[in-house]
């Protein structure tokens, strides 16, 4: 027992200054997270490939009843749809935490009568943080 607080103790340090280091870069935090997500989900769903939304992507739950969109577009045809696309958003976009979502990007809503998540999403090569023209939303049907 022993032992292993005195690891603890002299690996905390190392750990907290990579916390700081990547909580600073907005790519290895987006990175990082993104990781420990589909890590997440290979273990809850170990021979799932991760087709269906989720509503742990929800960051809330607003009673709107549509999409309300980053610059007013969808991603997509298959995002304006609400199928097909198996992430939070298509190929070539990354969630957007700029948009009023910091923590998920998405939040769940009804639409027509069904459940629904909304996400907002950015090219990868842009800051999930920093609002652009070419930011545009996904939705997700939920299979209830």
């Amino acid at each position: 027992m022993l032992l292993m607080e005195g690891f603890a103790q002299k690996t905390r340090p190392l750990f907290e200054s990579a916390a700081k280091f990547i909580r600073k870069s907005a790519y290895a935090d987006s990175f990082i997270n993104d990781i420990f997500y589909h890590l997440l989900q290979l273990f809850r769903f170990p021979f799932s490939r991760g087709k269906r939304s989720s509503r742990s992507w929800c960051e809330y739950q607003k009673n709107i009843g549509v999409c309300s969109l980053p610059n007013g577009r969808f991603c997509s045809a298959q995002c304006m749809e609400g199928v097909g696309v198996a992430a939070r958003c298509p190929d070539g976009y990354h969630p957007s935490h700029s948009w009023g979502y910091q923590i998920t990007g998405c939040w769940c809503d009804t639409y027509r009568g069904r459940s629904i998540v909304c996400c907002d999403c950015t090219p990868i090569t842009n800051s999930p943080y920093v609002p652009t023209a070419e930011d545009c939303g996904c939705m997700h049907y939920l299979d209830d």
